[in-house]
């Protein structure tokens, strides 16, 4: 297929009409500053479904979730219930941008991940219910599993099939060309990981926060920055990603050996503290907390691995052709050349 042809095909598919004197047909994208994405009057029918019971859900999960957050201020903020109330609203705040964001910028592994996530929150729902004794089974958590066990199965097949009917918007950022959208596919899955990581780490230090054992000011300082430490690495990674900085890379390996570091300390600490008879930790918090280090390290690894990939794909053209789309159409430009595609 000649370039012409994709060229004037892609313009054709496009909602730009003012050449036959209609005006006024909402566009299906639009270019920002983080790149081209889809606007919300060019969702599919599914995809609004998928929007729609997702926010219900959310919103349904915070609400219940708020509820029995502020009943256990008011018993006993020292309860377990207190830091896994707090957690369940943490991830659903991922959980609403993945929705968002997944399905406007189409990122297919974002979604896999809410799949995760909400697996995780049916899970925990459901244990936690099933093991609590008569008196701590409260109507809240009763209705809460319920709508879980109801309403997730739907959650997850639909953003299956809506991840599944993605390529739209990357075959309007890169073109037909499939090592093009391999490239491409390569580095949203680093994206998605860089978010992922953030989810990740935010639970890891809320659960170290409260795993009842006390913490020495260093520690407490580490934790403190523990967070905003994973967001610079993750806004380092985005920029090498989108810049293609070598150097970058190469810091942003080396910078980012401190968090399984960290992680394996902790760990290690938690299970001697477990057999000293003077020290109480709550077992919820302490296999929670041992469930999050584990995936926070196994997150790394992937991450690791896959800049390594995106490292590899550096020069290859993806720059020119998807994270500098916003400048070439600003003029007009594309790899040096007049581009004839309206947006």
């Amino acid at each position: 297929m000649s370039s012409e042809f994709t060229e004037n095909d892609e313009s054709t598919s496009s909602n730009d009409y003012t050449k036959y004197g209609i005006t006024d047909t909402p566009k299906a994208t639009v270019t920002t500053a983080w790149g081209k994405t889809k606007t919300f009057a060019g969702l599919y029918p599914k995809e609004w479904a998928f929007v729609g019971i997702s926010l219900v859900n959310i919103l349904l999960a915070v609400g219940l979730t708020l509820y029995s957050f502020i009943h256990v201020i008011q018993e006993n903020p020292q309860s377990p219930d207190f830091t896994f109330a707090l957690l369940l609203l943490i991830n659903a705040s991922f959980c609403l941008f993945y929705v968002i964001h997944g399905v406007l910028r189409e990122r297919e592994y974002e979604l896999y991940v809410l799949i995760i996530a909400i697996l995780v929150v049916l899970v925990y729902c459901i244990v936690e219910y099933a093991f609590l004794n008569v008196n701590g089974r409260t109507t809240v958590k009763l209705v809460r599993m319920i709508l879980a066990c109801v309403m997730a199965p739907v959650n997850i097949y639909l953003a299956w099939a809506v991840a599944h009917d993605f390529g739209y918007l990357e075959f309007r950022i890169v073109g037909a060309s499939e090592y093009l959208q391999h490239l491409y596919q390569q580095a949203s899955i680093f994206s998605c990981l860089l978010k992922f990581d953030i989810q990740v780490t935010s639970s890891f230090v809320l659960l170290a926060l409260k795993e009842g054992v006390d913490l020495d000011l260093m520690e407490k300082i580490t934790l403190g920055v523990g967070v905003p430490y994973t967001i610079a690495w993750a806004i380092l990674g985005w920029v090498v990603l989108k810049r293609e900085i070598r150097i970058g890379a190469l810091v942003f390996a080396v910078i980012g050996l401190a968090k399984p570091a960290y992680y394996i300390y902790k760990i290690v600490k938690l299970y001697i503290q477990v057999f000293d008879v003077n020290i109480h930790v709550t077992s919820t918090i302490l296999y929670s907390l041992l469930t999050a280090g584990a995936l926070a390290i196994l997150v790394w690894i992937i991450v690791m691995l896959e800049l390594k990939t995106v490292f590899n794909n550096f020069g290859k053209g993806l720059r020119e052709r998807a994270f500098d789309l916003l400048a070439t159409e600003k003029t007009s430009l594309l790899t040096g050349r007049r581009s004839r595609r309206r947006y």
